[in-house]
C-alpha cells in the first residue's frame, strides 16, 4: 500500500505534486519522477525511479513516500536537507526516526500540500 507523507519533501522540478501523486496511485509512470521511500524493514531511506513501482514486489510492499524529485541528483540534495532537518530538530542524524515521527516536512518548491 502506498502512502504519501503529510509534509513531503518536494524538489523544485516537480511542478504539480498532486498530479504526480495521482499518477503514482493509478500506476502511471512518468519519465522524470523519482520517489523517496521509508523502508520500514531496514529502517532506511531509499530512492528510485517511479518505474520501479510497477514491479509486483514493490507494489505489494507497504511504503511511505516522503519525497518527490526529478532526478537522482535532486534525491541526494533532498536527502541532505532531510539530514539537516533531522539534526536540527533532534540532535541526531536518524532520518528514519525523524520522518516516521511526523516532525518532518519542508516544501522546497513552494507547493502547498
Amino acid at each position: 500500500m502506498m502512502r504519501f507523507h503529510e509534509d513531503m519533501y518536494i524538489a523544485p522540478s516537480i511542478k504539480n505534486a498532486d498530479k504526480v501523486k495521482r499518477g503514482l496511485r493509478l500506476g502511471r509512470g512518468s519519465l522524470r519522477v523519482y520517489v523517496m521511500v521509508l523502508n520500514h524493514d531496514s529502517k532506511k531511506l531509499e530512492f528510485f525511479h517511479n518505474g520501479m513501482l510497477k514491479q509486483r514486489v514493490l507494489r505489494k510492499r507497504d511504503m511511505d513516500i516522503v519525497g518527490l524529485a526529478g532526478n537522482s541528483k535532486e534525491c541526494i540534495w533532498l536527502t541532505e536537507l532531510m539530514l539537516d532537518d533531522a539534526y536540527n530538530q533532534t540532535g541526531s542524524y536518524d532520518v528514519y526516526g525523524y520522518l516516521s515521527s511526523g516532525m518532518a516536512g519542508r516544501n522546497i518548491s513552494g507547493i502547498k500540500e
